[in-house]
């Protein structure tokens, strides 16, 4: 017989010898019942009322990954001149990170402005020309034609000369361009080029993490999903830190789960103002949902119904009392159910005995 055989068969002779204890009690019951003499209840059948608190507990396994992040790319086609800082070097909001060859850069600007400077004197001839191509036909010496096509030709060298501007405002962005500067106070988590690179438009040049707030990604079931809500809070296992808790709360959930799973995202941030975490460490932790402080809480078996509502039988002096009980919250995965009208230290009847009814004698056994 397999391991596995065997603990299948020791679970189902638990679970059959659970059963004959049941059915056992319940027919001693029933006998005694009939013959009117008091019921004997074992002590498994009844369970004390005492004041506790419930909470219930989804787990959660995820990667820490920094907050805030930024990969910085290059904004211009050139050749790194100055890369001033490493993986791991600890920057500050406005600190040099790149700094780009700007003499080619420099000489864009320049021949932009040369070229824009020599549409501003084509303008200003094309201008006088227009005037006085104006002035004559004016006087009858020049013909409509000559003036519409001085005026075009203006038109036209002021739109070049528009076309131009934008070219230089261009190229000048271009050379501010040639220094990268940290954006907020961060460490540089990668920085896959090196100095002398010369590195195309859009290359990705480093990034920058701020490690003072934390998040865990992490997958709940969809059943236990509707137990979870923004602000709650979370105690966080991280690998490295063996019996310390780190408090997190729950700030975003997913509003789908995820393709081709039953589980749904979570965010869980962290403090991280000391700055031992870092990005990628493996978390556990626990979600304390639905925590309930000092709460009387019996055994589903407990309740009974009738046509006046719920209620349980209480052990009296040695009689069953009817007890009516308001229902509140309840923990399917513990089989417990929140109750009112029931005092701390009552004795309540929780084995299902159905053929048990109010004014009934009875003894526990052992007492």
């Amino acid at each position: 017989m397999t391991k596995i055989a065997r603990c299948n068969f020791g679970k189902l002779a638990v679970a059959v010898t659970m059963a004959i204890a049941i059915l056992t009690s319940a027919g001693r019951a029933i006998a005694q019942i009939k013959h009117g003499s008091p019921i004997e209840l074992a002590q498994a059948d009844v369970s004390t009322a005492v004041r506790q608190d419930i909470v219930n507990e989804v787990r959660i396994a995820g990667s820490l990954t920094p907050v805030r992040r930024s990969t910085l790319t290059s904004r211009v086609s050139s050749t790194i001149s100055e890369l001033p800082v490493q993986i791991g070097d600890v920057v500050k909001a406005g600190d040099l990170l790149v700094r780009f060859d700007t003499e080619a850069l420099g000489s864009a600007v320049t021949a932009r402005k040369a070229e824009m400077d020599a549409l501003n004197a084509q303008i200003e001839l094309a201008e006088s020309v227009f005037k006085r191509n104006t002035t004559l036909g004016e006087r009858g010496a020049a013909s409509e034609a000559t003036g519409l096509a001085a005026r075009a030709n203006m038109l036209n060298l002021r739109a070049q000369l528009r076309a131009k501007q934008a070219e230089v405002a261009d190229a000048e962005r271009s050379l501010s361009y040639a220094e990268l500067r940290a954006e907020f106070d961060g460490i540089i988590a990668a920085r896959p080029v090196e100095q002398g690179q010369t590195v195309p438009l859009n290359t990705e040049m480093m990034t920058i993490v701020e490690l003072n707030r934390m998040e865990v990604d992490a997958g709940v079931p969809t059943s236990r999903i509707p137990l979870v809500r923004p602000k709650q809070p979370v105690e966080l296992t991280v690998e490295g830190f063996p019996g310390r808790k780190f408090p997190g709360e729950v700030v975003r959930i997913s509003p789908t789960a995820v393709a081709g799973s039953r589980a749904v995202r979570v965010f869980i941030a962290i403090d991280n103002n000391d700055g031992l975490l870092r990005g990628g460490m493996f978390t556990t932790g626990i979600l304390k949902v639905d925590d309930q402080k000092d709460v009387i809480a019996l055994p589903a078996a407990s309740i009974r119904y009738d046509a006046v509502g719920p209620f349980v039988l209480k052990v009296e002096r040695g009689v069953l009392r009817r007890q009516p009980v308001e229902l509140g919250r309840s923990w399917s995965d513990r089989n417990l159910v929140q109750v009112s009208g029931v005092n701390e230290g009552d004795v309540i009847v929780s084995a299902p005995l159905p053929d048990l009814v109010a004014d009934t004698r009875v003894t526990i056994e052992g007492t």
